[in-house]
Protein backbone atom coordinates (compact mmCIF):
# COMPACT_ATOMS: atom_id res chain seq x y z
CA UNK A 1 0.00 0.00 0.00
CA UNK A 2 2.99 2.14 0.50
CA UNK A 3 3.77 2.32 -3.13
CA UNK A 4 0.28 2.70 -3.92
CA UNK A 5 -0.17 5.79 -1.34
CA UNK A 6 2.86 7.46 -2.38
CA UNK A 7 1.68 7.41 -6.36
CA UNK A 8 -1.62 8.89 -4.90
CA UNK A 9 0.05 11.10 -2.83
CA UNK A 10 0.83 10.96 1.14
CA UNK A 11 -0.34 14.43 1.84
CA UNK A 12 -4.05 13.86 -0.03
CA UNK A 13 -4.38 10.92 2.12
CA UNK A 14 -3.67 12.37 5.30
CA UNK A 15 -5.85 15.63 4.44
CA UNK A 16 -8.72 13.27 3.25
CA UNK A 17 -8.60 11.43 6.74
CA UNK A 18 -7.67 14.80 8.84
CA UNK A 19 -10.73 16.14 6.67
CA UNK A 20 -13.24 13.30 7.69
CA UNK A 21 -12.46 13.36 11.27
CA UNK A 22 -12.50 17.49 11.71
CA UNK A 23 -16.16 17.28 10.19
CA UNK A 24 -17.35 14.52 12.62
CA UNK A 25 -15.73 16.06 15.46
CA UNK A 26 -16.87 19.48 14.72
CA UNK A 27 -20.44 18.58 13.95
CA UNK A 28 -20.58 16.96 17.68
CA UNK A 29 -18.56 20.00 19.21
CA UNK A 30 -21.85 22.03 17.74
CA UNK A 31 -24.33 19.68 19.01
CA UNK A 32 -22.43 19.33 22.44
CA UNK A 33 -21.55 23.29 22.75
CA UNK A 34 -24.03 24.77 21.17
CA UNK A 35 -26.90 22.68 23.51
CA UNK A 36 -24.77 23.12 26.49
CA UNK A 37 -27.66 22.38 30.04
CA UNK A 38 -28.65 24.75 31.86
CA UNK A 39 -27.68 24.35 35.11
CA UNK A 40 -23.92 24.69 35.97
CA UNK A 41 -23.07 21.31 36.87
CA UNK A 42 -22.78 20.65 41.00
CA UNK A 43 -24.76 23.61 41.88
CA UNK A 44 -27.41 21.48 41.76
CA UNK A 45 -26.20 18.13 42.46
CA UNK A 46 -27.64 16.35 45.81
CA UNK A 47 -24.76 15.93 48.11
CA UNK A 48 -23.89 12.56 49.05
CA UNK A 49 -24.87 11.41 52.57
CA UNK A 50 -26.57 14.63 53.38
CA UNK A 51 -30.47 16.05 53.34
CA UNK A 52 -29.30 18.66 50.42
CA UNK A 53 -32.45 20.47 49.99
CA UNK A 54 -33.54 22.89 52.05
CA UNK A 55 -37.19 24.10 51.93
CA UNK A 56 -37.87 27.23 48.81
CA UNK A 57 -40.14 29.53 47.73
CA UNK A 58 -40.21 28.86 44.48
CA UNK A 59 -41.29 25.99 42.26
CA UNK A 60 -38.54 22.91 42.83
CA UNK A 61 -37.88 20.54 40.55
CA UNK A 62 -35.61 17.67 40.66
CA UNK A 63 -34.13 15.30 37.45
CA UNK A 64 -31.55 12.29 38.18
CA UNK A 65 -28.61 12.40 35.48
CA UNK A 66 -27.91 9.00 33.58
CA UNK A 67 -31.37 7.13 34.87
CA UNK A 68 -32.69 4.43 32.63
CA UNK A 69 -35.79 3.23 34.83
CA UNK A 70 -38.15 4.50 36.97
CA UNK A 71 -37.36 5.35 40.92
CA UNK A 72 -38.59 7.07 43.85
CA UNK A 73 -36.84 9.87 44.99
CA UNK A 74 -36.94 10.44 49.07
CA UNK A 75 -35.42 13.58 50.61
CA UNK A 76 -35.83 14.85 53.96
CA UNK A 77 -38.77 17.26 54.31
CA UNK A 78 -40.23 16.57 50.60
CA UNK A 79 -42.92 14.61 49.26
CA UNK A 80 -41.51 10.93 47.71
CA UNK A 81 -41.08 11.86 44.25
CA UNK A 82 -40.91 9.11 41.04
CA UNK A 83 -38.36 10.47 38.63
CA UNK A 84 -38.48 9.07 35.21
CA UNK A 85 -35.15 8.87 32.89
CA UNK A 86 -34.52 12.29 30.92
CA UNK A 87 -37.78 14.02 32.67
CA UNK A 88 -37.89 16.51 35.21
CA UNK A 89 -40.62 15.89 38.23
CA UNK A 90 -41.56 18.46 40.37
CA UNK A 91 -40.98 18.26 44.13
CA UNK A 92 -43.76 19.55 46.98
CA UNK A 93 -42.60 19.71 50.67
CA UNK A 94 -43.80 17.54 53.25
CA UNK A 95 -46.67 18.45 55.84
CA UNK A 96 -44.50 16.52 58.11
CA UNK A 97 -41.43 17.94 60.05
CA UNK A 98 -37.91 16.77 57.66
CA UNK A 99 -36.55 14.07 60.26
CA UNK A 100 -33.13 13.39 60.37
CA UNK A 101 -31.30 11.38 57.53
CA UNK A 102 -29.86 11.43 53.84
CA UNK A 103 -31.73 10.95 50.20
CA UNK A 104 -32.15 7.98 48.27
CA UNK A 105 -33.32 7.00 45.50
CA UNK A 106 -34.62 3.45 45.23
CA UNK A 107 -35.29 1.88 41.53
CA UNK A 108 -38.34 0.52 40.79
CA UNK A 109 -36.80 -1.92 37.94
CA UNK A 110 -33.53 -3.13 38.65
CA UNK A 111 -31.48 -2.43 37.29
CA UNK A 112 -31.67 1.85 36.70
CA UNK A 113 -28.32 3.33 35.83
CA UNK A 114 -26.70 5.76 38.03
CA UNK A 115 -28.96 6.71 41.34
CA UNK A 116 -26.41 9.29 42.92
CA UNK A 117 -26.06 12.07 40.51
CA UNK A 118 -29.47 13.79 41.12
CA UNK A 119 -30.37 17.20 40.52
CA UNK A 120 -32.68 19.35 42.78
CA UNK A 121 -33.62 23.03 42.16
CA UNK A 122 -35.46 25.94 40.59
CA UNK A 123 -38.16 24.05 38.66
CA UNK A 124 -37.08 25.96 35.45
CA UNK A 125 -33.06 25.39 35.27
CA UNK A 126 -33.66 21.65 36.25
CA UNK A 127 -36.50 21.17 33.45
CA UNK A 128 -33.85 22.54 30.81
CA UNK A 129 -31.18 20.54 31.89
CA UNK A 130 -33.22 17.64 31.88
CA UNK A 131 -34.40 18.47 28.68
CA UNK A 132 -30.65 18.43 27.19
CA UNK A 133 -30.12 14.63 28.44
CA UNK A 134 -33.59 14.15 26.53
CA UNK A 135 -32.38 15.55 23.83
CA UNK A 136 -28.79 13.37 23.95
CA UNK A 137 -30.02 10.18 24.42
CA UNK A 138 -33.64 10.11 23.14
CA UNK A 139 -33.87 12.91 20.18
CA UNK A 140 -30.68 12.34 18.85
CA UNK A 141 -31.04 8.45 18.99
CA UNK A 142 -34.34 8.76 17.29
CA UNK A 143 -33.05 10.71 14.76
CA UNK A 144 -29.93 8.77 13.80
CA UNK A 145 -32.51 6.11 13.69
CA UNK A 146 -34.73 8.07 11.55
CA UNK A 147 -32.05 8.98 9.24
CA UNK A 148 -30.79 5.31 8.59
CA UNK A 149 -33.85 3.96 8.36
CA UNK A 150 -35.00 6.29 5.79
CA UNK A 151 -31.72 6.52 3.90
CA UNK A 152 -31.78 2.39 3.90
CA UNK A 153 -34.95 2.25 2.63
CA UNK A 154 -34.43 5.20 -0.34
CA UNK A 155 -31.14 3.46 -1.33
CA UNK A 156 -33.31 -0.15 -1.72
CA UNK A 157 -36.20 1.75 -3.93
CA UNK A 158 -34.04 3.39 -5.92
CA UNK A 159 -32.15 -0.19 -7.01
CA UNK A 160 -34.01 0.23 -10.53
CA UNK A 161 -32.36 3.63 -11.53
CA UNK A 162 -28.59 1.84 -10.77
CA UNK A 163 -29.78 -1.64 -12.21
CA UNK A 164 -29.91 -3.41 -9.26
CA UNK A 165 -26.54 -2.77 -7.90
CA UNK A 166 -24.72 -4.93 -5.52
CA UNK A 167 -22.68 -2.53 -2.86
CA UNK A 168 -25.99 -0.09 -3.41
CA UNK A 169 -28.26 -3.06 -2.05
CA UNK A 170 -25.74 -3.73 0.87
CA UNK A 171 -25.35 -0.41 1.88
CA UNK A 172 -29.19 -0.11 1.72
CA UNK A 173 -29.40 -3.29 4.36
CA UNK A 174 -26.59 -1.94 6.32
CA UNK A 175 -28.16 1.33 7.53
CA UNK A 176 -31.54 -0.47 7.82
CA UNK A 177 -29.81 -2.54 10.41
CA UNK A 178 -28.19 0.29 12.28
CA UNK A 179 -30.99 1.43 12.75
CA UNK A 180 -32.78 -1.48 14.03
CA UNK A 181 -29.53 -1.61 16.04
CA UNK A 182 -30.09 1.74 17.41
CA UNK A 183 -33.51 0.75 18.36
CA UNK A 184 -32.95 -1.89 19.95
CA UNK A 185 -29.75 -0.95 21.99
CA UNK A 186 -32.23 2.75 22.92
CA UNK A 187 -35.43 1.36 23.46
CA UNK A 188 -35.84 -2.40 22.94
CA UNK A 189 -35.82 -3.68 26.32
CA UNK A 190 -38.54 -1.15 27.26
CA UNK A 191 -40.55 -2.16 24.17
CA UNK A 192 -39.66 -5.89 24.15
CA UNK A 193 -39.52 -6.92 27.79
CA UNK A 194 -39.52 -10.46 27.72
CA UNK A 195 -36.00 -12.75 28.36
CA UNK A 196 -35.52 -13.81 25.00
CA UNK A 197 -35.04 -9.72 24.18
CA UNK A 198 -30.94 -9.97 24.14
CA UNK A 199 -31.26 -12.79 21.69
CA UNK A 200 -32.88 -10.45 19.20
CA UNK A 201 -30.62 -7.21 20.07
CA UNK A 202 -27.45 -9.15 20.26
CA UNK A 203 -28.39 -10.91 16.55
CA UNK A 204 -29.23 -7.67 14.82
CA UNK A 205 -26.00 -6.43 16.34
CA UNK A 206 -24.02 -9.19 14.72
CA UNK A 207 -25.56 -9.33 11.73
CA UNK A 208 -25.14 -5.60 11.12
CA UNK A 209 -21.17 -6.06 11.84
CA UNK A 210 -21.67 -8.43 8.63
CA UNK A 211 -23.26 -6.54 6.61
CA UNK A 212 -20.49 -3.80 7.58
CA UNK A 213 -18.18 -6.31 5.98
CA UNK A 214 -20.27 -6.93 2.49
CA UNK A 215 -20.37 -3.27 2.66
CA UNK A 216 -16.52 -2.88 2.39
CA UNK A 217 -16.03 -6.47 0.39
CA UNK A 218 -18.50 -4.73 -2.33
CA UNK A 219 -16.45 -1.28 -1.91
CA UNK A 220 -13.06 -3.39 -2.65
CA UNK A 221 -14.34 -5.26 -5.35
CA UNK A 222 -16.48 -8.09 -4.77
CA UNK A 223 -15.03 -11.61 -4.01
CA UNK A 224 -18.08 -14.34 -3.49
CA UNK A 225 -15.57 -16.62 -0.54
CA UNK A 226 -15.30 -13.25 1.75
CA UNK A 227 -18.92 -12.84 1.55
CA UNK A 228 -19.61 -16.21 2.68
CA UNK A 229 -17.43 -16.14 5.23
CA UNK A 230 -18.67 -12.66 6.90
CA UNK A 231 -22.30 -14.43 6.86
CA UNK A 232 -20.63 -17.40 8.51
CA UNK A 233 -19.34 -15.63 11.24
CA UNK A 234 -22.66 -13.80 12.14
CA UNK A 235 -24.11 -17.02 11.71
CA UNK A 236 -21.87 -18.56 14.58
CA UNK A 237 -22.07 -15.62 16.66
CA UNK A 238 -26.17 -16.44 16.73
CA UNK A 239 -25.19 -20.48 17.55
CA UNK A 240 -23.31 -18.90 20.41
CA UNK A 241 -26.32 -16.68 21.60
CA UNK A 242 -28.54 -19.29 21.36
CA UNK A 243 -26.25 -21.64 23.47
CA UNK A 244 -25.40 -19.02 25.98
CA UNK A 245 -29.66 -18.51 26.56
CA UNK A 246 -30.16 -22.30 26.48
CA UNK A 247 -27.54 -23.29 29.35
CA UNK A 248 -27.13 -20.18 31.17
CA UNK A 249 -30.34 -18.18 30.48
CA UNK A 250 -27.92 -15.18 29.69
CA UNK A 251 -25.67 -13.65 27.10
CA UNK A 252 -23.96 -11.51 28.85
CA UNK A 253 -20.71 -13.59 29.85
CA UNK A 254 -20.25 -14.34 25.93
CA UNK A 255 -20.78 -11.16 24.41
CA UNK A 256 -17.95 -9.08 25.65
CA UNK A 257 -15.63 -11.88 24.05
CA UNK A 258 -18.38 -11.68 21.26
CA UNK A 259 -17.87 -8.12 20.71
CA UNK A 260 -14.14 -8.26 20.88
CA UNK A 261 -13.72 -11.19 18.32
CA UNK A 262 -16.50 -9.71 15.56
CA UNK A 263 -14.21 -6.62 15.71
CA UNK A 264 -11.30 -8.00 15.62
CA UNK A 265 -11.75 -9.86 12.64
CA UNK A 266 -14.31 -6.86 11.24
CA UNK A 267 -10.94 -4.78 11.39
CA UNK A 268 -8.54 -7.56 10.05
CA UNK A 269 -10.97 -8.43 7.02
CA UNK A 270 -11.13 -4.10 6.42
CA UNK A 271 -7.44 -3.52 6.58
CA UNK A 272 -7.09 -6.41 4.44
CA UNK A 273 -10.07 -5.37 1.96
CA UNK A 274 -8.59 -2.07 1.83
CA UNK A 275 -4.70 -2.99 0.69
CA UNK A 276 -6.66 -5.12 -1.84
CA UNK A 277 -8.70 -2.26 -3.04
CA UNK A 278 -5.42 0.08 -3.09
CA UNK A 279 -3.95 -1.68 -5.15
CA UNK A 280 -6.50 -0.39 -8.36
CA UNK A 281 -8.27 2.20 -6.41
CA UNK A 282 -6.44 4.23 -3.79
CA UNK A 283 -8.45 7.10 -3.81
CA UNK A 284 -11.82 5.47 -3.02
CA UNK A 285 -9.78 2.82 -0.67
CA UNK A 286 -8.42 5.93 1.40
CA UNK A 287 -11.87 7.45 1.59
CA UNK A 288 -13.55 4.40 2.76
CA UNK A 289 -10.60 4.12 5.26
CA UNK A 290 -11.57 7.82 6.82
CA UNK A 291 -14.87 6.40 7.11
CA UNK A 292 -13.84 4.06 9.01
CA UNK A 293 -11.78 5.96 11.49
CA UNK A 294 -14.40 7.79 12.35
CA UNK A 295 -16.14 5.18 13.97
CA UNK A 296 -13.18 3.67 15.54
CA UNK A 297 -12.63 7.35 17.13
CA UNK A 298 -16.02 7.67 18.36
CA UNK A 299 -15.73 3.86 19.82
CA UNK A 300 -12.36 5.04 21.17
CA UNK A 301 -13.86 8.15 22.74
CA UNK A 302 -16.84 6.68 24.03
CA UNK A 303 -14.66 4.27 25.90
CA UNK A 304 -12.03 6.25 27.17
CA UNK A 305 -11.71 9.81 27.26
CA UNK A 306 -15.23 10.57 27.58
CA UNK A 307 -16.07 12.99 30.86
CA UNK A 308 -18.02 11.64 33.88
CA UNK A 309 -21.97 11.69 34.04
CA UNK A 310 -21.07 14.90 35.59
CA UNK A 311 -20.00 16.55 32.18
CA UNK A 312 -22.01 16.46 28.79
CA UNK A 313 -23.52 13.00 28.52
CA UNK A 314 -23.68 12.63 24.28
CA UNK A 315 -22.03 9.95 23.24
CA UNK A 316 -19.92 9.85 20.06
CA UNK A 317 -21.15 6.85 18.93
CA UNK A 318 -24.55 8.58 18.86
CA UNK A 319 -23.66 10.62 15.98
CA UNK A 320 -21.31 8.32 14.39
CA UNK A 321 -23.83 6.15 12.50
CA UNK A 322 -25.87 9.40 10.84
CA UNK A 323 -22.77 11.05 9.80
CA UNK A 324 -20.79 8.11 8.06
CA UNK A 325 -23.64 7.89 6.43
CA UNK A 326 -23.36 10.77 4.73
CA UNK A 327 -19.88 10.26 3.77
CA UNK A 328 -20.48 6.75 2.12
CA UNK A 329 -23.46 8.89 0.38
CA UNK A 330 -20.45 11.10 -0.28
CA UNK A 331 -18.08 8.13 -1.51
CA UNK A 332 -21.26 6.55 -3.57
CA UNK A 333 -21.63 9.57 -5.34
CA UNK A 334 -17.87 10.22 -6.30
CA UNK A 335 -17.88 6.72 -7.21
CA UNK A 336 -20.82 6.94 -9.38
CA UNK A 337 -19.27 10.38 -11.23
CA UNK A 338 -16.34 8.57 -11.66
CA UNK A 339 -18.28 5.48 -13.06
CA UNK A 340 -20.35 8.42 -15.58
CA UNK A 341 -17.17 10.01 -16.16
CA UNK A 342 -15.69 6.67 -17.70
CA UNK A 343 -19.10 5.68 -19.76
CA UNK A 344 -18.36 8.99 -21.45
CA UNK A 345 -14.88 8.42 -22.45
CA UNK A 346 -15.97 4.88 -23.47
CA UNK A 347 -18.60 6.24 -25.40
CA UNK A 348 -16.51 9.04 -27.19
CA UNK A 349 -13.69 6.31 -27.88
CA UNK A 350 -16.45 4.40 -29.17
CA UNK A 351 -17.84 6.46 -31.13
CA UNK A 352 -14.72 7.40 -32.09
CA UNK A 353 -13.91 3.61 -33.46
CA UNK A 354 -17.27 3.57 -34.91
CA UNK A 355 -16.35 6.32 -37.16
CA UNK A 356 -13.16 4.89 -37.76
CA UNK A 357 -14.89 1.71 -38.74
CA UNK A 358 -17.92 3.49 -40.68
CA UNK A 359 -14.81 5.27 -42.54
CA UNK A 360 -13.19 2.31 -43.26
CA UNK A 361 -16.27 0.22 -44.28
CA UNK A 362 -16.66 3.10 -46.64
CA UNK A 363 -13.57 2.85 -48.50
CA UNK A 364 -13.99 -0.90 -48.62
CA UNK A 365 -17.28 -0.73 -50.45
CA UNK A 366 -15.99 1.80 -52.70
CA UNK A 367 -13.12 -0.86 -53.41
CA UNK A 368 -15.52 -3.68 -53.55
CA UNK A 369 -18.06 -1.45 -56.10
CA UNK A 370 -14.72 -0.74 -57.92
CA UNK A 371 -13.88 -4.42 -57.86
CA UNK A 372 -17.26 -5.84 -59.17
CA UNK A 373 -17.79 -2.95 -61.77
CA UNK A 374 -13.94 -3.99 -63.11
CA UNK A 375 -15.41 -7.57 -62.64
CA UNK A 376 -18.31 -6.78 -64.49
CA UNK A 377 -16.68 -5.17 -67.13
CA UNK A 378 -14.32 -7.84 -67.94
CA UNK A 379 -16.88 -10.56 -67.57
CA UNK A 380 -19.32 -8.23 -70.39
CA UNK A 381 -15.94 -7.89 -72.54
CA UNK A 382 -15.30 -11.39 -72.51
CA UNK A 383 -18.69 -12.26 -73.06
CA UNK A 384 -19.24 -9.78 -76.32
CA UNK A 385 -15.95 -11.66 -77.39
CA UNK A 386 -17.74 -14.78 -76.90
CA UNK A 387 -20.37 -13.31 -78.54
CA UNK A 388 -18.38 -11.95 -81.70
CA UNK A 389 -16.43 -15.25 -82.09
CA UNK A 390 -19.37 -17.30 -81.61
CA UNK A 391 -21.49 -14.95 -84.20
CA UNK A 392 -19.56 -12.64 -86.70
CA UNK A 393 -16.09 -14.57 -86.10
CA UNK A 394 -18.26 -17.95 -87.02
CA UNK A 395 -19.88 -17.02 -90.15
CA UNK A 396 -16.70 -14.81 -91.44
CA UNK A 397 -14.14 -17.86 -91.33
CA UNK A 398 -16.48 -20.26 -92.81
CA UNK A 399 -16.86 -17.86 -95.37
CA UNK A 400 -13.16 -16.98 -95.78
CA UNK A 401 -12.79 -20.91 -96.02
CA UNK A 402 -15.41 -21.62 -98.63
CA UNK A 403 -14.31 -18.44 -100.63
CA UNK A 404 -10.82 -19.90 -100.50
CA UNK A 405 -11.89 -23.18 -102.20
CA UNK A 406 -14.05 -21.82 -104.62
CA UNK A 407 -17.27 -23.40 -103.59
CA UNK A 408 -19.97 -20.09 -103.35
CA UNK A 409 -21.15 -18.24 -105.57
CA UNK A 410 -21.61 -14.11 -105.60
CA UNK A 411 -24.80 -14.60 -103.98
CA UNK A 412 -24.01 -17.36 -101.68
CA UNK A 413 -21.41 -15.03 -100.53
CA UNK A 414 -23.42 -11.52 -100.56
CA UNK A 415 -25.96 -13.86 -98.08
CA UNK A 416 -23.11 -14.96 -95.79
CA UNK A 417 -21.55 -11.38 -95.86
CA UNK A 418 -25.64 -10.34 -95.24
CA UNK A 419 -25.66 -12.63 -92.00
CA UNK A 420 -22.23 -11.21 -90.61
CA UNK A 421 -23.74 -7.57 -90.77
CA UNK A 422 -27.40 -8.44 -88.99
CA UNK A 423 -25.44 -10.64 -86.27
CA UNK A 424 -23.46 -7.53 -85.57
CA UNK A 425 -26.50 -5.77 -85.60
CA UNK A 426 -28.28 -7.71 -83.18
CA UNK A 427 -25.56 -7.76 -80.90
CA UNK A 428 -25.78 -4.13 -81.12
CA UNK A 429 -29.61 -3.90 -80.70
CA UNK A 430 -29.33 -6.38 -77.99
CA UNK A 431 -26.76 -4.25 -75.73
CA UNK A 432 -28.78 -0.89 -76.85
CA UNK A 433 -32.39 -2.52 -75.72
CA UNK A 434 -31.26 -4.85 -72.83
CA UNK A 435 -32.89 -2.23 -70.60
CA UNK A 436 -35.97 -1.69 -72.61
CA UNK A 437 -39.33 -3.38 -72.06
CA UNK A 438 -39.31 -6.49 -74.25
CA UNK A 439 -42.32 -5.27 -76.65
CA UNK A 440 -39.96 -2.07 -77.76
CA UNK A 441 -36.91 -4.47 -78.16
CA UNK A 442 -39.06 -6.73 -80.31
CA UNK A 443 -40.37 -3.28 -81.89
CA UNK A 444 -36.90 -2.34 -82.89
CA UNK A 445 -36.04 -6.21 -84.36
CA UNK A 446 -38.89 -5.51 -86.62
CA UNK A 447 -37.94 -1.94 -87.80
CA UNK A 448 -34.50 -3.25 -88.61
CA UNK A 449 -35.93 -6.86 -90.65
CA UNK A 450 -38.69 -5.14 -92.23
CA UNK A 451 -36.65 -2.60 -94.69
CA UNK A 452 -34.36 -6.14 -96.21
CA UNK A 453 -37.80 -8.34 -96.06
CA UNK A 454 -40.14 -5.69 -98.03
CA UNK A 455 -36.94 -5.90 -101.11
CA UNK A 456 -37.65 -9.69 -101.33
CA UNK A 457 -41.42 -8.93 -101.43
CA UNK A 458 -42.70 -10.23 -98.09
CA UNK A 459 -44.63 -7.88 -95.54
CA UNK A 460 -43.54 -8.64 -92.05
CA UNK A 461 -46.54 -7.85 -89.30
CA UNK A 462 -45.76 -7.13 -85.71
CA UNK A 463 -48.61 -7.35 -82.65
CA UNK A 464 -47.97 -6.88 -78.78
CA UNK A 465 -50.30 -8.11 -76.40
CA UNK A 466 -48.32 -8.01 -73.17
CA UNK A 467 -49.95 -5.93 -70.71
CA UNK A 468 -47.73 -2.76 -70.08
CA UNK A 469 -45.52 -2.35 -68.18
CA UNK A 470 -43.54 -5.18 -70.59
CA UNK A 471 -41.12 -7.13 -68.94
CA UNK A 472 -37.49 -7.21 -69.77
CA UNK A 473 -34.79 -9.52 -71.11
CA UNK A 474 -31.25 -9.15 -69.89
CA UNK A 475 -28.60 -8.62 -72.71
CA UNK A 476 -27.28 -12.70 -73.27
CA UNK A 477 -30.98 -13.67 -73.27
CA UNK A 478 -32.02 -10.68 -75.66
CA UNK A 479 -29.02 -11.48 -78.20
CA UNK A 480 -30.12 -15.15 -77.96
CA UNK A 481 -33.59 -14.23 -78.97
CA UNK A 482 -32.67 -11.81 -81.82
CA UNK A 483 -30.34 -14.60 -83.17
CA UNK A 484 -32.94 -17.71 -83.36
CA UNK A 485 -35.55 -14.88 -84.75
CA UNK A 486 -32.80 -14.30 -87.19
CA UNK A 487 -32.57 -17.83 -88.15
CA UNK A 488 -36.10 -18.67 -88.11
CA UNK A 489 -36.50 -15.45 -90.79
CA UNK A 490 -33.53 -16.64 -92.77
CA UNK A 491 -34.72 -20.12 -92.86
CA UNK A 492 -38.16 -18.48 -94.45
CA UNK A 493 -36.03 -16.52 -97.13
CA UNK A 494 -33.66 -19.40 -98.34
CA UNK A 495 -36.05 -22.52 -98.05
CA UNK A 496 -39.67 -20.93 -97.06
CA UNK A 497 -41.30 -19.25 -100.18
CA UNK A 498 -43.80 -17.41 -98.09
CA UNK A 499 -45.11 -13.85 -98.59
CA UNK A 500 -46.22 -12.59 -94.60
CA UNK A 501 -44.09 -12.99 -91.58
CA UNK A 502 -45.55 -12.58 -88.11
CA UNK A 503 -43.88 -11.57 -84.98
CA UNK A 504 -46.18 -11.73 -81.97
CA UNK A 505 -45.54 -11.35 -78.20
CA UNK A 506 -47.81 -12.15 -75.61
CA UNK A 507 -48.28 -13.67 -71.98
CA UNK A 508 -47.64 -17.52 -71.60
CA UNK A 509 -48.76 -20.00 -68.49
CA UNK A 510 -46.32 -19.65 -65.45
CA UNK A 511 -44.93 -16.10 -65.74
CA UNK A 512 -43.88 -16.82 -68.96
CA UNK A 513 -43.17 -14.76 -72.42
CA UNK A 514 -44.12 -16.77 -75.35
CA UNK A 515 -42.74 -14.92 -78.47
CA UNK A 516 -44.03 -16.74 -81.90
CA UNK A 517 -42.98 -16.23 -85.60
CA UNK A 518 -44.91 -17.88 -88.10
CA UNK A 519 -44.85 -17.59 -91.98
CA UNK A 520 -47.58 -19.01 -94.82
CA UNK A 521 -44.95 -20.43 -97.02
CA UNK A 522 -44.45 -24.00 -98.49
CA UNK A 523 -43.41 -25.44 -94.77
CA UNK A 524 -41.60 -29.20 -93.83
CA UNK A 525 -41.53 -32.18 -92.22
CA UNK A 526 -39.42 -31.30 -89.33
CA UNK A 527 -38.84 -34.80 -89.01
CA UNK A 528 -37.56 -35.45 -92.24
CA UNK A 529 -35.78 -31.92 -91.73
CA UNK A 530 -33.85 -33.33 -88.55
CA UNK A 531 -32.90 -36.23 -90.75
CA UNK A 532 -31.22 -35.27 -93.45
CA UNK A 533 -27.71 -33.74 -93.54
CA UNK A 534 -26.61 -30.41 -93.41
CA UNK A 535 -30.44 -29.55 -93.53
CA UNK A 536 -31.48 -29.79 -90.23
CA UNK A 537 -28.18 -27.61 -88.56
CA UNK A 538 -30.81 -24.49 -88.33
CA UNK A 539 -33.17 -25.37 -86.81
CA UNK A 540 -30.85 -27.80 -84.21
CA UNK A 541 -29.15 -23.99 -83.38
CA UNK A 542 -32.54 -22.25 -82.21
CA UNK A 543 -33.52 -25.53 -80.10
CA UNK A 544 -29.87 -24.64 -78.71
CA UNK A 545 -30.52 -20.74 -78.12
CA UNK A 546 -33.47 -21.12 -76.73
CA UNK A 547 -32.23 -23.55 -73.95
CA UNK A 548 -29.58 -20.92 -73.46
CA UNK A 549 -32.42 -18.39 -72.31
CA UNK A 550 -33.58 -21.53 -70.37
CA UNK A 551 -37.26 -21.63 -72.77
CA UNK A 552 -38.90 -23.94 -74.52
CA UNK A 553 -39.28 -23.73 -78.81
CA UNK A 554 -41.43 -25.79 -80.30
CA UNK A 555 -41.30 -26.20 -84.15
CA UNK A 556 -44.69 -26.12 -85.84
CA UNK A 557 -44.43 -27.14 -89.64
CA UNK A 558 -46.14 -29.35 -92.33
CA UNK A 559 -45.65 -29.25 -96.23
CA UNK A 560 -47.81 -26.30 -97.65
CA UNK A 561 -48.97 -24.81 -94.17
CA UNK A 562 -46.29 -22.89 -93.46
CA UNK A 563 -43.87 -22.93 -90.01
CA UNK A 564 -44.61 -21.35 -86.91
CA UNK A 565 -41.71 -21.14 -84.05
CA UNK A 566 -43.35 -20.47 -80.43
CA UNK A 567 -40.56 -20.15 -77.80
CA UNK A 568 -42.18 -19.55 -74.01
CA UNK A 569 -39.39 -17.76 -72.13
CA UNK A 570 -39.30 -17.22 -68.52
CA UNK A 571 -39.56 -13.79 -66.77
CA UNK A 572 -36.56 -12.66 -64.55
CA UNK A 573 -38.08 -12.02 -61.11
CA UNK A 574 -36.47 -8.94 -60.86
CA UNK A 575 -38.38 -7.68 -63.67
CA UNK A 576 -41.42 -8.89 -62.24
CA UNK A 577 -40.93 -6.75 -58.92
CA UNK A 578 -39.91 -3.73 -60.91
CA UNK A 579 -43.47 -4.32 -62.47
Amino acid sequence: MTVTLRRWGWRRALATVLGAQLLFWSFYALIVLGFHPAVAWGDYRLPAGRAGLASTNGPTGAWAAGLSEPAVLHIPGWQPAILYPAHMTLLSPSERSAAGGAWSLTCLRSPCGATDAVYAGPYDRIGKAAGWERFQRFDMVWLAIAVEGLLGMALLVLLPLSRFSRLQTITGLFMILVSADAWFTAFGADALPYAWFPLLRYGVEYLMLATVALTVNAFAGWQARAARIALACSAIAFTVLIAAMLVRGDVAPVVPLLDATALALLSAYGIAALLRMSLAAPGPAIRVMAILLVGITSTVWDLLIHPAPSGPMLQASVLTPTLTTFLILFELALQGRQLSREADEARTDLERQVLEQDASLLRSSSLLRHQERRIAIDAERQRLLRDMHDGVGGILTHLLLDTREGRLTHAEIGEALQSAVDDLRNMASAFDAADEPIDEALAMFRERMWVRLARSGIAFDWRCQLASPAPRLDAPRLLSLYRLLQEGIANTLRHGQATRIALMAEPADGDRLLVTLSDNGVGFDPLDARGSPGEGRGLTNMQRRATQMGGDLRIESAPGQGVRLALAVPIEDSWKRKS
